[in-house]
């Protein structure tokens, strides 16, 4: 996967980041074309009798458009503070709800590279603390994809914030 659009914002006691897919040319115009296509099947298959085929038809339609929804513009916002890790998915104009974990530890974070072929650059960012018991525990990770360079520029507000403590 490509690395996003990727915007972050310290502010004292909490630091907030937004990423954003970037998808190419390529990938909106076949999205476009398949769902259009799709539905032109639907509703020829409608109007010509063939109802039946039809309902598998329109929920493979509904999976397809949250999947072109999602990589034409998805976008994944982050929130943290001392006591706390949110995160929230928007499917363009859809958002799901808040999630917020509460930590007890230091959060650390960790890069994550889920493409093992030389050159990728694209990382994914994972959040761990510590449980009760200092067991480590994956708080939340990142949908979309970063670069390192700004995974470094996080970083550096991510300790610059902690550092205050």
């Amino acid at each position: 996967m490509k690395p996003g659009n990727f915007k972050v914002n310290y502010e004292g006691e909490s630091l907030s980041a937004i990423i954003t897919v970037k998808p190419s040319l390529a990938l909106k115009l076949s999205l476009y074309l398949l769902n259009t296509l799709i539905i032109a099947i639907i509703l020829l298959f409608t109007f010509g009798g063939i109802g039946v085929i039809v309902l598998f038809i329109v929920a493979f339609e509904i999976l397809f458009l949250r999947y072109s929804i999602w990589n034409l513009y998805g976008s994944e916002i982050i929130s943290i503070n001392r006591d706390a890790i949110s995160h929230q998915l928007h499917y363009g104009p859809i958002k799901l709800p808040i999630r917020t974990t509460k930590v007890n530890n230091n959060i650390n974070v960790i890069p994550f590279n889920e493409d093992f072929r030389a050159g990728s650059d694209g990382v994914k960012v994972n959040f761990e603390s510590l449980d009760d018991n200092n067991e480590p525990v994956n708080l939340f990770q990142t949908s979309l994809v970063i670069s390192r360079e700004d995974y470094k520029v996080f970083m550096q507000s991510f300790n610059r914030m902690f550092s205050r403590a």
